[in-house]
């Protein structure tokens, strides 16, 4: 069968010397083969000393791998529960790879417009979408693009829970935005179109902030809309200032524990996740290149001249070394801006407190990325070598695709602020 039913049996810890009252148990939840299928949030016992959970969850061919575990009223991680079932070759299928495209360059109040957030989210979508085609490791590739007006907020939440409702074990999510991004008393929010504040953007005042915060997209609504998607793959990038808010929580480290936020769950649901910059930094856009610096290192240089392709340098472009090189190229060609500005008598930075300081000590934009230390038995591959046409009699395999090798001279950007 594609689905089972599970029944958890939940029992807490009764008294004993040290307490007065039973363990209590919360928050309960449930992966197959290492990802986060289920959650009850909360106190699951209600006032009993035992209770029955029960779960539809889907199967996939071969091996599944059920894990469950629940957390005490002292926040105490239960033993984990496990359970083994093999799923019958018959459930096999090839996948959908779904990539939902999000970008702002218009927005309902025009003082907060930008100039290369449509054209990123355009460029970012289409280029995966061309190697995911070309890798055939999915049976199609769906685009769901949201611009400018399209981009409200009730679209794109909309958007992600129809993924949440859709998507099967064996797809692939990819999430990407461009856009404005705050962060605000350790929450991080994407502003969508409709941010709702209708005033000067210089004179932005308390009741201003409140109304964009009500009217964006926090992190806390996107860990709730991510937690519904069963997806094999899941990546989300986020091209906005402030954006490595997002990968803070309230427990810095990443484990099996109660922690909430879109960084924990982040880790268990196996997602890759890429920020633009740190909790403090903007996000720049480029002038000269016509896109945001991210998008830049990850399309131009990462996919099509091949320099994501680093550790090891197989010709393959796997999820992870793709997002470690975007990271650290971003700085560099961000400082590289900084000493140009430097030249002009300018005073280029991200952080009031690096204003003081040499421009070859100053942070530049430092894009954040999370993924688990352990490595997948099925790694996201965003690219790989083009298939080459067999030559003609003496002649050498000329390839068909359009990557070309990296380049050793990178162009020199000038910047504009995208926050």
């Amino acid at each position: 069968a594609r689905t089972v039913s599970l029944r958890l049996k939940i029992e807490q810890a009764g008294p004993d010397a040290t307490r007065e009252r039973g363990s209590g148990a919360q928050d309960v939840r449930l992966f197959r083969n290492g990802s986060l299928v289920r959650a009850w949030r909360g106190d699951v016992l209600q006032g009993q000393s035992e209770t029955m959970l029960e779960a539809t969850v889907t199967v996939v061919a071969g091996e599944n791998r059920f894990t469950a575990y629940a957390f005490s009223r002292d926040q105490i991680k239960s033993a984990d529960a496990r359970l083994e079932i093999r799923g019958a070759n018959s459930l096999r299928r090839k996948g959908t790879a779904h990539i939902l495209s999000v970008g702002v360059n218009a927005y309902a109040n025009s003082q907060y417009d930008l100039r290369y957030a449509v054209a990123d989210a355009r460029e970012f979508s289409e280029q995966v979408r061309r190697e995911q085609e070309r890798l055939g490791r999915y049976a199609r590739v769906e685009v769901t693009p949201l611009y400018d007006a399209e981009a409200t907020k009730a679209n794109v939440l909309r958007a992600i829970k129809e993924l949440a409702a859709k998507v099967e074990p064996e797809d692939a999510v990819v999430v990407f935005f461009a856009g404005h991004g705050t962060a605000h008393e350790s929450r991080f929010y994407l502003l969508p179109h409709d941010i709702g504040y209708t005033g000067a953007r210089v004179s932005l005042d308390r009741a201003g902030l409140e109304t964009i915060l009500a009217h964006s997209i926090s992190d806390r609504e996107l860990e709730e809309a991510f937690e519904g998607i069963d997806a094999g793959q899941i990546l989300f990038v986020i091209d906005a200032c402030n954006s490595g808010q997002a990968l803070e929580s309230e427990e810095k480290r990443r484990g099996p524990m109660n922690s909430k936020g879109l960084a924990q769950l982040a880790y268990e649901k196996g997602m890759y996740i890429l920020t633009a910059a740190q909790s403090f930094q903007a996000a720049q856009e480029a002038s000269q290149l016509g896109h945001g610096l991210l998008t830049y290192a990850l399309i131009e240089e990462g996919l099509k001249q091949g320099a994501g392709d680093r550790e090891p340098r197989d010709g393959s472009v796997f999820a992870r070394e793709w997002l470690d090189y975007a990271a650290a190229r971003v700085p560099d060609m961000q400082l590289t801006e900084m000493k140009r500005a430097r030249a002009r008598g300018d005073n280029l930075s991200f952080a009031e407190e690096e204003r003081a300081l040499e421009v070859s000590l100053r942070s530049g934009q430092r894009p954040r990325v999370f993924y688990r230390r352990e490595l997948e038995a099925q790694p996201l591959v965003i690219a790989a070598p083009a298939p080459t046409v067999k030559p003609a009699k003496g002649q050498k395999p000329q390839p068909t695709g359009t990557r070309k090798p990296p380049v050793g001279a990178r162009p020199k950007p000038r910047t504009g602020r995208k926050n």
